[in-house]
């Protein structure tokens, strides 16, 4: 079995747990409302050109949020995961343990500060 990348008590444990659930319903909630206003963006209605050019902007927009919306759900998931086998907090790519201030500030995160920061100069 792995070892934790922190020594989490029963508290802190829950914490995180309570913070990603709630983040999780909080994301369920906004896809959900996203997803139903995609469906009325594309349903056909009258117009000229111009309303019809403005509605599917605004339905691509929509489409961009919602997915961006569903990678966190999935992150949330994955971060769950992890907490429930004992290795939360431990960065995906290096293994060494992410800092706790970096963790209460995104739950869900994958990786420790260097490795998240060589991931975004990486082209």
């Amino acid at each position: 079995m792995n070892e934790p990348a922190h020594p989490f008590d029963m508290a802190l444990a829950a914490e995180f747990r309570r913070r990603l659930l709630e983040a999780r319903e909080t994301l369920r909630r906004t896809v959900a409302g996203t997803d139903g206003e995609i469906a009325d963006l594309e349903a056909p209605a009258p117009g000229d050109t111009t309303d019809r050019a403005g509605a599917a902007s605004a339905t691509l927009l929509a489409s961009r949020l919602a997915g961006q919306d569903k990678r966190e759900l999935d992150e949330i998931a994955e971060a769950l995961r992890r907490l429930a086998s004992g290795i939360f907090g431990a960065c995906v790519s290096c293994h060494e343990p992410i800092g706790l201030p970096r963790l209460r500030a995104v739950p869900a995160t994958r990786f420790c500060v260097r490795c998240q920061a060589a991931r975004e100069v990486t082209p």
